[in-house]
């Protein structure tokens, strides 16, 4: 089953973490030159052995769609493009997957932006509260003007190529005191939240106390009373057992939570144009292929909350935007070159959607 790791609550500043960067420079000159070139076989044509990384488990969606590129590329490089893929963190978690894709340790991986706002501060912009009504509507944006203009973005700042984004959803909020209802139900609740700066201030808004903590650490501050509760998709919130220490989930949508799938640049543009052409082919039908599993297992999940005696809420979340819009945006404008015009372009998109 899906289990996130502790990369949900890693320091997003890569400027705090030169230590681990530098490690990782080093590693990688070991690694890049066995993971990233053709396998030399004689005359016959060139194989590719490519490592994929992601921080969830064999059981997740995200696995599947992994196994499902895997799949594609094999059958149709009669053999040749051979995916490796790496699950539950085993080379490391969000953050330090990113640095490997950087210098090639790792070719591909998938990754959560608000991990990637550490290097393109930008990225926040997809943070804000309540930017996006529905599921369909986030992605419909990401894959859209708002999420080519972030893509090349982050290809120009970092060196590393978004092939798409995943269909993750919102984060809802899970506690074990109360069904949450209107805005006054969140205040005062200790929660784990992401943490992220526009997170942090969307939830401090609404009188959350914001604890940082290590995603694996969740069940067991729950049963201790350490924390009363977090936030997460109704996925992640079955797969990692939470529901069976807290009794109250509530679909409040605070928060879009976008995924994109990686891929170093360098060795993406070493492909043969045919090889690059198949991967782009079989990305976007291994990602159209995630949805459709995430949308079943969200169901799935949410029955299983309810045999399990999960009181489930959905809120109106008007109450809640007008509580949290105007503080959030205009803070995140001021933290943001060219803030306002940046969320003005972005919520005018969302808007066209």
């Amino acid at each position: 089953m899906p289990h996130l790791l502790g990369s949900e609550g890693e320091d997003l500043n890569p400027r705090r973490q030169k230590g681990v960067g530098l490690g990782l420079a080093v590693a990688a000159t070991l690694l890049v030159a066995s993971c990233g070139a053709p396998v030399p076989r004689d005359s016959e044509p060139p194989t590719w052995e490519v490592r994929f990384s992601h921080v969830l488990s064999t059981g997740s969606e995200f696995h599947l769609m992994a196994e499902r590129f895997r799949d594609l590329m094999l059958e149709r490089t009669d053999g040749r493009f051979r995916v490796v893929i790496y699950p539950s963190g085993q080379l490391g978690g969000e953050r330090v997957a990113f640095e490997q894709i950087q210098v090639g340790a790792v070719h591909m991986a998938i990754t959560g932006t608000p991990v990637l706002s550490g290097w393109v501060p930008e990225t926040q912009v997809f943070d804000l509260p309540f930017l996006f009504e529905t599921r369909d509507h986030g992605l419909a944006a990401m894959n859209g003007q708002a999420g080519d203009g972030w893509r090349d973005l982050l290809l120009e700042r970092t060196g590393v190529r978004s092939l798409g984004f995943l269909d993750y959803g919102f984060r809802h909020v899970y506690n074990t005191r109360r069904p949450v209802e209107t805005p006054s139900d969140l205040a005062g609740l200790k929660l784990r939240v992401l943490q992220n700066a526009t997170y942090l201030a969307a939830y401090s808004a609404l009188g959350v106390q914001a604890t940082p903590m290590n995603y694996g650490e969740v069940y067991s501050a729950l049963q201790q009373g350490v924390i009363d509760g977090g936030e997460a998709n109704a996925i992640g919130f079955v797969s990692s057992r939470l529901h069976e220490v807290a009794k109250f989930y509530s679909f409040t949508s605070i928060t879009y939570n976008p995924i994109t799938l990686l891929v170093n640049e360098p060795f993406y543009r070493g492909l043969p144009v045919e090889i690059r052409e198949t991967v782009d082919r079989s990305a976007a039908e291994a990602l159209a292929y995630q949805s459709e599993v995430a949308r079943r297992m969200e169901a799935d999940a949410i029955e299983e909350m309810r045999e399990a005696g999960v009181e489930i809420s959905r809120p109106d979340p008007a109450p809640f935007a007008a509580a949290v819009r105007p503080h959030v945006r205009d803070e995140l404008a001021k933290r943001l070159p060219d803030g306002e015009a940046l969320i003005a372009r972005l919520v005018a998109e969302a808007e066209r959607r």
